[in-house]
């Protein structure tokens, strides 16, 4: 097999994913606890209302972005887990092949 052929696998670029997502989730689900503290600043109530129903249809496309978030997360998990896994039957195939190539 060339060189160009390997799949190479960069896991500190998944790890750092795996832990953007896991702080970006935990931003998105956090942003609750600030409404209460900016529904003074608003003013007039024909503002506030315009900021509220804003804010109502952002928490909408936040429930969205977080849960393709999450489910992002989930698939980087795996893909990191897998890919683990599958380095380390190799590994153990490969050493096991020399050590039946040793023994005869």
């Amino acid at each position: 097999m060339g060189e160009h052929e390997r799949l190479v696998v960069d896991y500190k670029l998944l790890e750092s994913s795996k832990t953007n997502l896991r702080d970006i989730k935990k931003a998105l689900k956090g942003i609750d606890k600030h409404r209460a503290d900016i529904h003074d600043i608003w003013g007039h109530e024909s503002i506030a209302g315009k900021m509220e129903q804003f804010v109502s249809n952002w928490d909408n496309y936040r429930r969205e972005l977080l849960d393709n978030v999450e489910d992002l997360g989930k698939q980087v998990e795996t893909a990191l887990t897998s890919f683990e896994k599958l380095d380390l039957d190799l590994k153990n195939a490969s050493e096991k092949k020399r050590g039946q190539k040793g023994g005869n």
